[in-house]
């Protein structure tokens, strides 16, 4: 666990003095605390509109540009700088033109995969829907069902008191 830095340490030691001597009960975050909960990669439960909306994100930025378009913010050097920009390009492009492409691979096969993880979710989303319809439909038919054997129920219940009644009259 990171110590947070002196300052923030007697800040956090202050108030939590303060909070002792008013009887408030109030638990302060440490800043790895807060970062943890935040941007830490730990296990959640799965959220189908969050991870599709994280495929869509990853698709849509999965290649790196070879070229970016070159600027320059002095606008009195502008004519000079984009010129000696465009060199210094060309000069190394042999050096970040593989690591791009490579990276760009890696990337595209990171796509794929989970183009493929959201067609498996997509069949599983799919599959409970289906089920649920399945188990649905079977619930009603089942109380359909009931409903029968309660009116036979009564119908048995009625001829019985029926042969009750006539052997009652015979005897």
């Amino acid at each position: 666990m990171a110590v947070n830095s002196p300052e923030v340490q007697e800040l956090l030691r202050r108030i939590k003095t303060e909070q002792e001597a008013s009887g408030e009960q109030n638990d302060v975050l440490s800043f790895q605390d807060f970062w943890d909960a935040k941007y830490a990669a730990k296990d959640q439960e799965f959220c189908e509109p969050a991870f599709l909306s994280d495929v869509n994100v990853l698709l849509a930025n999965n290649q790196l540009a070879y070229y970016l378009d070159l600027t320059s913010y002095h606008e009195g050097a502008s004519g000079i700088v984009k010129p000696i920009k465009r060199v210094i390009r060309k000069a190394v492009a042999f050096l970040f033109l593989p690591l791009v492409a490579a990276q760009n691979n890696i990337n595209l096969a990171i796509a794929r995969l989970f183009i493929h993880v959201r067609s498996y979710v997509g069949r599983d989303k799919s599959e409970r829907d289906r089920l649920a319809l399945r188990s649905h439909e079977l619930e009603v038919r089942l109380d359909t069902q009931r409903a029968m054997i309660e009116e036979l129920q009564a119908q048995v219940q009625e001829l019985r008191a029926l042969v009750d009644a006539q052997k009652g009259d015979s005897q």
